[in-house]
């Protein structure tokens, strides 16, 4: 090496002398509408996670063999334990946190699910999955900001939606945690599913609220209540799980990929 390539070298050394670390992944996330608090009159809107370890892992396998398990009650505890806090509201082990967190609405819930997958493995997850044209296992890797891109509302999540029926205004907040809950748990045909969610989900002014949100909502016109569910199943936010599309690394066939949730984060 001449002396002048030398010297070019040694500069460049002095200039920048810390070698590029990776990053640490964000442990935050903006929630689309977050939990409200009463006693403030506050929406907190941001949910700090952290990353899953082994205990976490442990303690998750053991719920999958709880018969009668739903889906809803698993992310709830998976969620319990990964939330630092929403906002200023600390989320703790146990009833008090899964109160909090089953108080999102679903799409924040996913939210929060992908910021806790993104805080354990970065925001490249390398997944395993087989071709099904020749079986060869392949290693994919997505980038989770680009790969599940998030939809918005059009609407202010905080007022929720107004749906016209022939009774008049009905005000609807979306779905949370315990809703998903709660309907699953006492509904047994998709009408009585149907009559929770309205129940649980139609929003009074003071002095409005009927004495029996059930009996309210069972009194409904079919035509009426199809057009609440409808409205309630319309909306699309959050984070968007799509297809994601690939070529085998051994065959070079199309291999499309759409991965559930759970086998995102432990697949």
């Amino acid at each position: 090496m001449g002396d002048q390539a030398t010297a070019d070298a040694i500069n460049e050394a002095i200039e920048d002398p810390v070698p590029h670390m990776a990053g640490f992944p964000d442990t935050t996330a903006e929630l689309l509408r977050g939990l409200y608090d009463a006693d403030k009159d506050k929406w907190h809107t941001e949910v700090e996670v952290r990353e899953l370890t082994g205990e976490d892992e442990e303690h998750l396998a053991s719920l999958e063999k709880k018969k009668g398990l739903l889906y809803a009650e698993y992310m709830t505890a998976l969620l319990t334990r990964a939330i630092v806090r929403i906002g200023d509201l600390e989320i703790p082990n146990g009833t008090r946190g899964e109160s909090l967190v089953n108080k999102l609405m679903l799409a924040d819930r996913d939210v929060a699910y992908l910021a806790v997958v993104k805080a354990t493995y970065g925001n490249a997850r390398t997944v395993h999955v087989p071709c099904p044209e020749c079986n060869t296992m392949n290693d994919v890797t997505l980038e989770l900001d680009k790969d599940f891109q998030m939809k918005y509302p059009d609407f202010d999540l905080k007022k929720g939606i107004e749906v016209e029926i022939s009774t008049g205004t009905v005000r609807l907040r979306l779905p949370n945690g315990q809703d998903s809950i709660d309907t699953s748990k006492s509904s047994k045909t998709d009408a009585e599913i149907n009559t929770a969610m309205i129940a649980q989900c139609a929003v009074w002014a003071d002095g409005d609220r009927p004495d029996s949100p059930m009996g309210w909502a069972r009194g409904l016109r079919m035509a009426d209540r199809k057009k609440l569910v409808n409205a309630l199943l319309e909306v699309e936010i959050g984070p968007n799980l799509e297809e994601v599309e690939t070529q085998c690394a051994s065959c070079g066939k199309d291999m499309p990929i759409l991965l559930d949730w759970v086998s995102l984060l432990f697949g």
